[in-house]
């Protein structure tokens, strides 16, 4: 698999509902792009992580769902500690990391793209 990352900061592409929309749709999508092009891991940041995560702030059913699918294809899932923590979540999918793991894992990437 390719050194690519994707990285969400939002639990939203863009702003309100629409993007609450939209980030779900990206990632249904990923599920259905060829092989060679998935990202080796997906790294959710800040609120990012309640895409990835059982918590009482959003409902992330269906983005859950696209994510157990996307690491079913060998695709990481990576959630911030310290973002999980401040939010009193806990982790649905993947697993958590730290903010050296995610820079070092950046720095070293060949693609990194940011939503």
């Amino acid at each position: 698999m390719p050194n690519k990352h994707l990285v969400f900061s939002s639990d939203k592409i863009g702003e309100g509902e629409l993007g609450a929309k939209v980030v779900v749709g990206f990632l249904n999508s990923l599920s259905a792009v060829s092989p060679d092009l998935l990202p080796k891991q997906i790294i959710f940041l800040n609120r990012g992580v309640l895409l990835s995560t059982q918590n009482s702030h959003i409902d992330n059913t269906q983005a859950l769902q696209a994510l157990q699918n996307l690491e079913k294809l060998g695709v990481e899932i990576l959630s911030c500690q310290t973002c999980v923590d401040h939010f009193g979540a806990q982790v649905a999918v993947g697993r958590l990391t730290s903010a050296p793991e995610v820079l070092e894992t950046l720095l070293s990437s060949h693609n990194a793209i940011s939503f």
